[in-house]
């Protein structure tokens, strides 16, 4: 089976302004020399990211509670309240198809704001969410199926809702939360975390450990770009428009990487972390926040995918039409997932 992405792209005239990339090597090197240097950036991003004041998940003395079993006409459901410190937890959707399968399922984890709007499902007035069914990305796998864990993001696991809830106020009280509580931390940090332990309780269910996508919009997108770079049990990733430039979207706020990636002798950038997934897919759906500049970094990135013979797996696809992809750049993101994981491609509409 063979798919290649045969989608009317813009013409480009050029990639947009010269993004300034620091070269991920100088000559040319061996994939040995590759891994020697990917360890440093490795080593370097998590200094980056910092890390929280708890050593290690296995240090919380808290279980995953399972709140509620249901079902919905196209999956069953259950919902979880799932620890990520020693005082918060994550709501949690997992979606499992209703069909039998003679073995593991394929496995997705879908990072958003909450689960509901991925899920395409209202969890408290229990019906269908019509709005933006483009990105309702859970809900399409499961019908493709796989079994699927729908997550919710920091700050509405970290924090109550403030009082004056303004603008980014809810953002900026998780932040200095998780300035108070964990100083050498940030809040990619924390999401990159959250997004780790739903892969944790993904992997507790029957689902095949290479055939784990990670796949969000705009924010999800972000999440499921970095989580990543850092945790290798993730075999695939699908992230949409997300803006992979530092001045593409807000990643200087205190929720992500604040204000550090102003600071004189800071040479780190994206294309870093997605030559840090390599080997493994890569694909990024761009329409107004990932645009022709966006190239600039996965062409430098495949300079690491094309020492394992693998140049092609880092793709973008510029749907060229807005924040949220249109149904024929979905359904094309689903036909290369398929391919990646060899696995057969379902019709499906929306």
């Amino acid at each position: 089976m063979e798919y290649t992405l045969k989608l009317s792209a813009p013409q480009y005239t050029d990639f947009g302004e010269p993004q300034r990339l620091s070269p991920l090597f100088d000559e040319p090197v061996s994939l040995d020399e590759w891994h020697e240097i990917r360890e440093e950036l490795k080593s370097r991003w998590e200094k980056i990211i910092g890390r929280p004041s708890f050593a290690r998940i296995d240090d919380i003395n808290s279980e995953t509670d399972l709140l509620e079993i249901f079902e919905h006409p196209e999956f069953n459901g259950k919902i979880y309240r799932q620890p990520t410190g020693p005082h918060t937890k994550q709501t949690v959707l997992l979606m499992e198809p209703k069909n039998d399968a003679a073995g593991p399922r394929p496995g997705a984890v879908v990072p958003f704001y909450h689960p509901d709007v991925m899920a395409g499902y209202d969890l408290t007035l229990r019906r269908p969410i019509t709005e933006k069914p483009n990105i309702q990305f859970g809900l399409h796998l499961v019908r493709h199926g796989y079994i699927v864990l729908c997550g919710e993001a920091f700050p509405f696991n970290t924090v109550p809702e403030p009082v004056e809830n303004k603008g980014f106020a809810w953002w900026q009280a998780a932040a200095d939360k998780i300035r108070q509580d964990h100083p050498r931390w940030t809040g990619i940090g924390k999401l990159i975390w959250d997004t780790k332990r739903a892969v944790d309780l993904l992997l507790s269910h029957n689902v095949d450990p290479e055939r784990i996508v990670v796949i969000g919009h705009s924010l999800g997108g972000k999440m499921a770009f970095c989580t990543a770079a850092f945790d290798d049990r993730i075999r695939a990733v699908i992230a949409s428009d997300f803006g992979i430039g530092w001045d593409f979207t807000n990643w200087d706020a205190d929720w992500y990487f604040g204000k550090q990636i102003y600071r004189e002798g800071f040479n780190a950038a994206n294309h870093q972390l997605l030559a840090m997934i390599a080997p493994r897919p890569f694909l990024l759906l761009g329409g107004q926040y990932d645009k022709p500049a966006s190239w600039q970094y996965i062409n430098e990135a495949r300079k690491a995918y094309k020492l394992y013979g693998k140049e092609t797996s880092a793709g973008f696809l510029d749907h060229a039409s807005g924040h949220y992809p249109p149904e024929h750049a979905v359904d094309a993101a689903y036909r290369w997932l398929a391919e990646q994981f060899e696995l057969p491609y379902r019709e499906w509409k929306l």
